[in-house]
């Protein structure tokens, strides 16, 4: 068994991990002492990647109290963990004493590394696994990209159920030439590029939108 030492882990539920560049400070990080390395195939990879699933039981013995973790002043054991990884990915993971993955988490780029570099030439571990959720068309969108579709979408609702039409009026004129004096249809055509993948439409409208919740929010301090 190799291990790596004194890593920073920031460890998610979601199907989707965050990956360093996005870590912040009130995420669920933690400092990792020691943990074991598992090279494992590809499909595990990525299927751990786009999917919650479920490792065989075998796995748990082979990895049991490996891992230590700082909590605090103290240094705790973490029952069932391990670093996963084939020659390209690394990534972290928690199993429960059935062999859910429970938690997950991205690496910091030079442990990852170092973790690569470590597993060169190993022989991958065979492990039948169970698939429980996948979501195959998961959007790896930053965390503020998510963040501004959140927003837009909050928007756009409002200015519906408000029906807000010289906010709309306003919106729709700096994106589309044409003009059309109907309500609904302006609002359907800025809904249905807000749905589309991420792209400069939504980082202009996010700017615009904020800048008239800004100028609102200002407006209404003065009185």
């Amino acid at each position: 068994m190799i291990y790596i030492y004194d890593i920073l882990l920031n460890w998610t539920k979601n199907l989707k991990l965050r990956e360093y560049f996005e870590w912040q400070i009130n995420d669920d990080l933690e400092h990792i002492k020691r943990i074991p390395l598992i090279k494992v195939s590809d499909n595990l990879i990525k299927d751990l990647l786009v999917s919650k699933i479920r490792i065989e039981k075998s796995f748990l013995s082979k990895i049991k109290d490996k891992t230590e973790g700082y909590f605090k002043n103290d240094v705790d054991i973490v029952e069932y963990a391990a670093i996963v990884f084939n020659d390209k990915k690394a990534l972290a993971v928690e199993l429960d004493e059935t062999g859910l993955v429970c938690y997950k988490s991205a690496m910091l780029m030079d442990e990852e590394d170092e973790v690569l570099s470590m597993g060169e030439g190993l022989t991958p571990l065979e492990l039948d696994y169970e698939i429980l959720k996948s979501c195959k068309d998961i959007k790896y969108l930053t965390r503020k990209e998510e963040q501004e579709i959140k927003f837009l979408e909050k928007e756009l609702k409002k200015i519906k159920a408000k029906r807000e039409e010289a906010k709309l009026n306003y919106i729709y004129k700096e994106f589309f030439s044409s003009d059309n004096p109907d309500f609904n249809f302006k609002y359907t055509k800025l809904e249905k590029e807000l749905q589309k993948d991420y792209n400069s439409f939504h980082s202009k409208l996010y700017n615009l939108l904020k800048l008239t919740v800004s100028k609102k929010s200002k407006e209404t301090k003065t009185f």
